[in-house]
């Protein structure tokens, strides 16, 4: 797997716009607006010594594995990590990471730019999986490939501009010993630095996981919107984390739970009780009536809080009333997404079994309420020995998924819960 040649194809693979060859014992790298233009149509950007990639691929030995981007022998440990308030490519800013280097018991913890190892092993990885997709930065051709003459692998590492933590251990260590080692360290930067990392997947698309949706609706307002709801709403809209995306699209549907339970309590006993059959003196009338509130009772906790699930439901019926339009602003969101909840359950969540808008009955409620609170629970508790449950940064391409039903929901909830704007002329 480490060979010269492996090497050399990974990096044609991941930067589709140079060109290279060799020469006189070296690899030549030229910039190339087309793949295909004559190398005197190019600018040359680099020239590296296969001698030098020669002895590092030397140093990495038949016992150093590279698995699930993680590379790693007995005695050290390296992983690419990103800071999770982007959600885009791992970077670097060299004069910040001294901060977070530490040594003691003759174990060293860095976070740091990849190691040259660590871009010859990831490249040659590569070459043997080309349906891999590495996002690389736009902006890296444009300034360093162009304006600093590469001349080493060290130099070299600047194009990917991937942030790694690296373990050096004493002894010998194994992977599970060193993944534990990597998130208490992790998480004593993030108590002491306020600074949260995170293991990342370089496979991964790193685009932002909030969706940027462009319609063509009008911007003229004609609606009175509630304002608590927009706040909510906006705070969903521009946040990357799926976990607040989601309990933030929530809360505007949350909102009428409580006022919409007691409205359709009050109008069943006022149904009951206005009927011309009923009669207050009627015992076989009391005792139906005395049922019929028991069994409303039964929704309602000690503090006089409806549950929760039937304030979902009948927010759903309430605001809304049509599933055709809600389908239609979920596809607006996401288009693949109603196939998904067709196909899916909600992986890490009980009850998020799959909706099939094609349904018309009135049960299609009952199953987006299902799926909707169930995720919420998910979100929300995490219960020690639950079998199904969310755990962050794991499940955030899970719950992202989930992100156009709730969101959608949110805002036929503003939009239909909204009067109309009064305008004087």
């Amino acid at each position: 797997m480490y060979t010269t040649e492996n090497f050399i194809n990974g990096l044609r693979i991941a930067f589709h716009y140079i060109q290279i060859t060799k020469k006189n014992g070296n690899i030549l790298l030229w910039f190339a607006r087309d793949i295909n233009l004559a190398q005197e149509q190019s600018e040359f950007i680099g020239e590296i010594r296969l001698s030098e990639i020669q002895s590092i691929i030397d140093e990495i030995t038949d016992k150093t594995t590279f698995n699930d981007y993680i590379l790693f022998d007995k005695v050290s440990f390296e992983v690419p990590i990103k800071p999770i308030d982007r959600m885009r490519t791992p970077t670097y800013r060299l004069h910040d990471l001294d901060q977070y280097k530490v040594s003691e018991h003759n174990y060293e913890f860095l976070v740091t730019k990849a190691s040259s190892k660590y871009i010859i092993a990831l490249m040659c990885f590569l070459s043997l999986h080309p349906e891999i997709t590495l996002y690389i930065p736009p902006i890296l051709h444009r300034t360093i490939m162009r304006e600093n003459i590469i001349k080493s692998v060290d130099e070299l590492r600047d194009w990917f501009r991937i942030m790694t933590v690296r373990i050096v251990a004493p002894v010998e260590c194994s992977l599970s010993e060193f993944k534990r080692m990597l998130q208490s360290y992790l998480f004593n930067i993030s108590y002491n630095k306020s600074t949260v990392f995170d293991v990342v997947d370089l496979s991964d698309g790193r685009q932002p996981l909030r969706r940027s949706i462009q319609r063509e609706g009008q911007l003229f307002p004609y609606k009175i919107y509630n304002q608590e709801l927009i706040k909510y709403y906006y705070q969903g809209v521009s946040t990357d984390i799926p976990f607040t995306q989601y309990l933030a699209f929530y809360h505007v549907a949350e909102y009428f739970f409580q006022t919409i339970a007691e409205q359709d309590a009050f109008h069943e006993i006022e149904s009951f009780i206005t009927r011309p059959s009923f009669s207050p003196y009627k015992k076989e009338d009391i005792r139906q009536f005395y049922n019929r509130i028991k069994k409303k009772m039964r929704d309602q906790r000690e503090d006089g809080v409806w549950d929760e699930k039937t304030g979902l439901l009948l927010c759903l019926n309430k605001f809304v009333p049509n599933v055709e339009e809600l389908k239609n602003a979920i596809l607006a969101i996401d288009s693949s997404a109603i196939d998904y909840y067709k196909n899916n359950n909600a992986p890490f969540a009980d009850e998020g079994k799959s909706i099939n808008f094609d349904d018309v009955s009135d049960g299609i409620y009952t199953t987006i309420r299902n799926r909707i609170y169930s995720v919420r629970n998910a979100i929300v508790h995490s219960k020690e020995g639950e079998k199904l449950r969310y755990e962050p940064f794991k499940h955030d391409k899970a719950l992202a998924k989930e992100i156009p039903l709730i969101r959608a929901v949110a805002e036929e909830v503003i939009i239909n819960s909204a009067k109309p704007m009064e305008f004087k002329f």
